[in-house]
């Protein structure tokens, strides 16, 4: 780092550090939440809040989803600098419809918090409303792993809104954004935005927060949320910044698709995926060079031995075998079963979509330009792992394979409804599908003490994330012409 890059990143830290405000009045007014928000729910909230509060609080419709459902985006305050925050950008994670709910209510409520803040806020509940309604089965509980996988929907990430938005890089040109993804473009095209939070869920282990730029000032407030919540940093294999703080346009590709993979075709590599656009961030980062984007991501569900810092009895190297394995092992299951079924399956629905996507997946491996998996020397893989990194690591193979397993079941069950219950193969499929399950979960109960995390505390933690990281912002912005624009186009791409 350049002498004069160090002299204003120690400024910046500094002046952060001395002006965090405290956030405790909005953080402990959050409910005890024990159930989450439907799309009607939230689009009702929605609609008495700006009814009520006309003179902060604008309801805009920034298009429909492609069936037709409206998608919606309240405007609150009209501060200096801008902030946008969607939910349900994959429609399995409900917290952020909550979290905004719940933020944009306290906002118009109290004009002096607004006022301090000093932001335009554009908040989004649900990006993917015809997704979150396929997904709302899990909503009021239980909340198990079971459950989830018994009502799990996830939207192909061709047809995301967040994935697909129109990039020029070279001679590739992406320009088919789905109804979404027009429906984000209607702010972006017309608003620089300072900050942009895309509010996901993960499944099992703790947080992770995303980040767009080395930010050491925000660090400690970060890790002391999930300290005051209760919630663990996961130990993520690979680069990180900080405990639970990850770099995500270097050295994975998420936060940038189209840069790594234009580097990896540039390279040779190949098979490479099919995509259809790009980020968020990396479409409104064209507006405003200095933008900075948040991605908290909390999961549902824990062990408490994920607290558990002792050696376990196995390498890094043997917890990413057995995950491997596990994987491999739900992936040929899968696969067998889909090619059982293929020739009944003739009635279209987006759980068959889903699942053609993944199988299609299965059958050809694509480098992965996303999120690839970290490069680890010897000395990595052969050091001891902790209790909690092995819990972590197997504990998240061990669950995630339930989720594609219970889409699988709702394709077949969809299959079977206009077909009738008479069809011989899909029942057969459907019955060894519900038998793997069953199997899946008891296992899962075996090895685990599988715990959710309050519905509250990953509220509060995820807003308090985004309220540090607005702060940031601003005092980012204290001398521009000083201060190096947040530019993706030197940073070095590793696939």
């Amino acid at each position: 780092m350049k002498l004069v890059d160090m002299h204003n990143s120690l400024i910046l830290g500094i002046l952060t550090e001395s002006i965090m405000t405290d956030y405790s009045g909005i953080l402990d007014g959050i409910p005890d939440y024990r159930e989450y928000l439907t799309l009607d729910q939230l689009n009702v909230n929605s609609e008495a809040l700006a009814k009520n509060h006309p003179d902060v609080v604008k309801l805009l419709e920034l298009g429909k989803s492609v069936k037709g459902e409206p998608i919606k985006c309240l405007k609150v305050g009209e501060g200096k600098y801008h902030a946008l925050v969607y939910g349900f950008p994959n429609p399995e994670e409900p917290l952020g419809g909550l979290l905004l709910d719940y933020f944009s209510r306290a906002l118009a409520e109290d004009r002096s918090l607004l006022r301090e803040l000093d932001y335009t806020w554009y908040l989004v509940k649900c990006i993917d409303p015809d997704g979150a309604r396929l997904a709302e089965g899990f909503l009021k509980g239980p909340f198990t792993p079971r459950h989830f996988a018994e009502n799990y929907y996830r939207t192909p990430t061709s047809l995301a809104g967040e994935m697909n938005f129109p990039f020029r890089h070279g001679n590739l040109d992406f320009n088919n954004p789905v109804a979404e993804t027009k429906a984000l473009m209607k702010i972006l095209d017309e608003t620089s935005f300072d900050f942009i939070s895309s509010l996901h869920s993960m499944k099992w282990g703790g947080i992770t927060y995303q980040v767009s730029e080395p930010c050491p000032s925000l660090y400690s407030p970060l890790l002391q949320l999930a300290k005051t919540y209760n919630v663990f940093p996961r130990r993520r294999l690979g680069t990180i910044l900080a405990p639970g703080v990850q770099f995500a346009s270097y050295p994975a590709g998420y936060f940038t698709p189209v840069r790594n993979y234009a580097k990896a075709k540039a390279a040779g590599i190949a098979p490479l995926p099919d995509i259809n656009g790009t980020f968020t961030f990396e479409y409104a980062l064209l507006s405003n060079q200095h933008l900075f984007m948040l991605v908290p991501e909390c999961c549902f569900w824990y062990d408490p031995r994920c607290w558990d810092e002792s050696p376990s009895d196995a390498t890094v190297a043997d917890m990413i075998k057995y995950s491997g394995q596990v994987g491999s092992e739900s992936s040929k299951f899968l696969l067998s079963l889909y090619e059982k079924a293929e020739p009944a399956l003739r009635t279209p629905s987006p759980f068959l979509e889903m699942i053609r996507n993944l199988i299609d997946e299965l059958r050809t491996r694509r480098v992965n330009v996303l999120d690839p998996n970290p490069k680890l020397s010897e000395r990595d893989l052969n050091r001891t792992a902790s209790v909690a990194e092995k819990i972590e690591t197997e504990g998240r193979a061990d669950v995630y394979r339930l989720f594609n397993l219970g889409a699988m079941i709702r394709m077949l069950d969809h299959q079977l409804a206009s077909k009738g219950s008479g069809d011989t193969v899909l029942k057969s499929c459907r019955n060894e599908a519900v038998s793997r399950l069953e199997e899946y979960d008891k296992d899962i109960k075996k090895k685990y003490d599988c715990k959710a995390f309050p519905i509250r505390n990953l509220v509060g933690m995820n807003l308090g994330s985004i309220l540090y990281s607005t702060e940031y912002v601003k005092w980012k912005s204290w001398d521009r012409s000083r201060l190096p624009a947040v530019s993706i186009e030197s940073r070095p791409l590793v696939v």
